[in-house]
């Protein structure tokens, strides 16, 4: 149970840093705003790769995985900082991907 719960922990670390660092280089070209900002935001996503080989499994089932985690975690910071509301469609297809991310990851073979 450790296990999962630090691999669940990296995978959401990895979406917070790979989303916000990705939403620092939306609003430096997006909204023109300073170029360190582009900057901070490229050496953000550059930790977000360096995090993810924290996980204990194959690249390509890690990535799998955080696919999954990315779609829950993007739908999560638009609610808080977009302040935009999640649709009934997008909650059940993130449980769906949730379920498929469990079965994936952590399906004892």
């Amino acid at each position: 149970m450790v296990e999962v719960a630090s691999t669940i922990g990296i995978f959401f670390f990895a979406a917070l840093l790979e989303i916000g660092g990705g939403y620092l280089v939306w609003k430096w070209l997006r909204d023109h705003k300073g170029k360190v900002l582009g900057l901070i935001g490229g050496l953000i996503l550059f930790s977000y790769g360096i995090v993810m080989t924290l996980q204990p499994a194959d690249f390509g089932k890690v990535y799998a995985t955080y696919g999954g985690i990315f779609v829950v975690s993007s739908i999560i910071w638009g609610y808080w900082v977009d302040k935009k509301k999640p649709d009934r469609f997008e909650i059940i297809g993130s449980i769906i991907v949730l379920i498929g991310v469990a079965i994936m990851f952590y399906w004892p073979r």
